[in-house]
């Protein structure tokens, strides 16, 4: 008998170790079509999946394992479509938790799931819930500071950066203490101690005040271990110090370049990661000069063999794009090119007698060009007196060229713009100006020097600040 029940107990305890070696995640995903589900990781912004689950009668998918998974950050992936990327939002698997199911949105997981069977699930849903409330907010001070640089809106950024403080802060305090609780802990917004009242002088308050955050930052989180690349806010986090968090001054932004990949270096595969993360992201990025910060990257890294990713064929390529960007550096001449107007006579680009020229290049079928080239016709209202002209120069050739004026004329543009076109390709202008996306825009001095450019739509305060500056 004595042996029966001891034989009962170590069954239980073999069951009991067992079921904390995988999971069983009973997932229903409103508005989802397709047929499979996938669990897994993130490995840095991408999910890398483990194993799948069919969906069920009832639309949910069941992502069940035996095998052994470590406490932690896992993913639970998604794609709308076979040929659509692979999407995910996050979950914790932890002991005693490891049976729960997730009823949520897949396009805002975190606003209203239900989760059953997984408190620590729930604190991490709802943290990640408030998080992307204050995100937005922080997205939008931190632009208008650094577009506008004034001090209301310096002010109105410090009031948003102690909104996201004091958040976290509430949330550790009312969060029972576990991974979630931890993972704040960890990407706590440093806020500088008070101070005996503002200084005299705002920007050296703001500069006081980054020099203390950026000391700070990281005070909780060693970047350079696997974790990095485990847990999503870490990897954001660190996009903020250096995109976001500094003045917008490409010269400061190549310093925390170097510091952040310095720190990255006990961990290589996070610092291959997120090396060439940096190197492709900064291709398509075009506020603040990024340029500069993408040329830096390529021939203080790529070319000097410290870019373990890269290829022959990768180098090659940055070299040449590298080349190419730093013939559209701020200061530098527009390229002369002559472009043709509606009935092709040739308009070169420095026959443009203006104090600042607008250089807009556009498709006519881009949504994004649709919303901006009339906005751009309703500030010209605006400035043209102070001597601004535009230049919209639609990139369609051959025999999409009429779609180009008939766009124009659905629009109803202004008379005096220069409306224009490069039929032949003669011009060459998506490798003159480095077009990659549309709308691409620049302003170009009475010189036709580049005092300003940016890839995408612009908000009217942003128009008002760059026209602004050079057109007082």
């Amino acid at each position: 008998m004595k042996n029966t029940i001891l034989f009962a107990v170590a069954l239980l305890l073999a069951t009991a170790l067992k079921a904390e070696k995988g999971c069983e995640i009973t997932i229903k995903l409103d508005y989802y079509r397709y047929d499979t589900l996938w669990f897994g990781t993130s490995f840095g912004k991408r999910a890398v999946p483990d194993f799948a689950a069919a969906v069920q009668p009832d639309g949910s998918f069941v992502l069940k394992t035996d095998k052994p998974l470590d406490e932690g950050m896992y993913a639970i992936i998604y794609k709308r479509t076979p040929s659509a990327p692979m999407q995910y939002f996050q979950c914790w698997i932890v002991n005693g938790q490891r049976k729960f199911s997730i009823s949520t949105n897949a396009s805002i997981p975190y606003e209203r799931p239900i989760i059953v069977g997984s408190p620590e699930n729930v604190a991490l849903f709802d943290y990640l819930r408030q998080l992307n409330v204050e995100d937005k907010k922080m997205d939008e001070m931190v632009e208008r500071d650094r577009f506008l640089q004034t001090e209301e809106e310096y002010r109105k950024r410090v009031q948003v950066e102690e909104e996201m403080h004091q958040m976290q802060l509430d949330f550790i305090k009312n969060t029972p203490a576990g991974p979630t609780t931890k993972l704040v802990q960890q990407t706590l917004f440093p806020i500088p101690p008070a101070s005996n009242g503002k200084k005299s002088n705002w920007k050296q308050e703001a500069n006081e005040r980054y020099q203390y955050q950026k000391a700070h930052f990281f005070d909780n989180t060693d970047i350079g271990t696997p974790d990095f690349m485990r847990y999503l806010q870490w990897l954001d986090r660190t996009d903020f110090y250096l995109l976001s968090l500094p003045p917008s001054d490409p010269d400061t932004l190549k310093s925390l370049i170097d510091q952040v990949l310095k720190r990255l270096e006990a961990y290589p595969e996070g610092y291959d990661y997120y090396q060439k993360y940096l190197t492709n992201s900064f291709t398509k990025l075009s506020k603040y000069r990024s340029d500069e910060v993408y040329v830096y990257l390529v021939r203080n890294y790529l070319e000097k063999g410290k870019a373990n990713w890269a290829s022959t064929n990768d180098i090659r390529n940055a070299t040449n794009g590298a080349n190419q960007m730093e013939l559209l550096f701020e200061g530098k001449p527009a390229p002369t090119v002559t472009m043709l107007d509606r009935d092709n006579n040739p308009v070169p680009l420095y026959d443009i007698s203006a104090k600042l020229t607008l250089l807009v290049f556009y498709m006519p079928d881009c949504g994004h060009c649709k919303r901006e080239i009339p906005q751009i016709a309703t500030i010209y209202e605006k400035y043209k007196d102070k001597g601004l002209k535009v230049a919209a120069v639609c990139l369609k050739t051959g025999d999409d060229v009429p779609s180009c004026w008939e766009f124009t004329d659905s629009q109803n543009l202004p008379k005096d713009w220069y409306l224009l076109a490069d039929p032949k390709r003669q011009a060459n202008l998506p490798s003159m100006f480095s077009i990659k996306s549309y709308p691409r825009m620049f302003l170009l001095d009475a010189d036709k020097k580049i005092v300003y450019k940016q890839n995408g739509e612009m908000a009217d305060w942003q128009f008002d600040a760059v026209l602004g500056e050079f057109l007082k």
